[in-house]
């Protein structure tokens, strides 16, 4: 079953003749983490804010039921800097009661391994701490479906490996739908059920990643399968 069904979509930005995205259907499984990736201004991004609603087709459907709760997470934390993390993460339920707010701000920023930062700003944490900080904010509003933009790529190597590892864990747990906006092929099989390619506007090819979770980037059938996604994106 689909969470978000893409049908016949096309769109570019005013003033331009080129179609970021041209007659693009796109399911997006239930409960699934799917991955797009594709080279530099092959309309990742643009496709993560077609769904969201930031940006509207010129032509096609894009199709969510009224009930599912959808969060993002973009690359770029952008968390308010005069407010403390607490504050940042409790915004997109600023409306409920100060108890309820606690207990729910609490409980997300221990799933991500911020229950110490609470009263720290911004400007205090490090990339990675920022960068959960921000998976904590969209985690809060428990999101049926949730849209990630490149979310851990400003991040070192180290730090994004162990982010990619709790992240792994917080969607099996929580079994939300994903949309992974990714460069990085070994974290797109890593984290990924399904990984699809973009090239030239539309799906170039989608490819079922048959592994169990969890998955270590050093595991042979997760190289393959990088190797398999590598092929596609150096012939696209």
């Amino acid at each position: 079953m689909s969470a978000v069904n893409i049908e016949k979509v096309s769109f570019r930005y005013p003033g331009r003749d080129d179609w970021v995205l041209r007659d693009f259907s796109l399911n997006i499984p239930e409960h699934k983490v799917l991955a797009v990736i594709g080279k530099s201004g092959c309309g990742k991004s643009t496709l993560i804010r077609l769904i969201s609603g930031l940006l509207t087709p010129i032509k096609g459907q894009i199709n969510i039921a009224p009930s599912q709760r959808v969060g993002v997470v973009f690359q770029d934390p952008r968390l308010l800097p005069w407010k403390t993390v607490f504050e940042n993460v409790a915004l997109p339920i600023r409306n409920q009661s100060k108890t309820e707010q606690k207990k729910i701000v609490r409980e997300v920023l221990d799933l991500v391994g911020l229950s110490h930062t609470e009263t720290y700003y911004p400007l205090e944490l490090s990339g990675g701490m920022a960068q959960r900080a921000a998976l904590a904010r969209a985690l809060v509003q428990s999101p049926d479906i949730l849209l990630m933009d490149e979310p851990f790529g400003a991040l070192d190597a180290i730090t994004r490996s162990q982010i990619q590892i709790d992240f792994e864990s917080i969607q099996q747990h929580k079994k939300m739908t994903v949309l992974l906006i990714t460069h990085e092929v070994n974290e797109a099989v890593r984290l990924a059920d399904r990984v699809t390619v973009l090239a030239n506007a539309q799906v170039l090819e989608t490819l079922d990643i048959a592994l169990d979770h969890p998955r270590a980037v050093t595991n042979m059938q997760v190289v393959q399968y990088a190797a398999k996604v590598l092929n596609l994106l150096t012939h696209s």
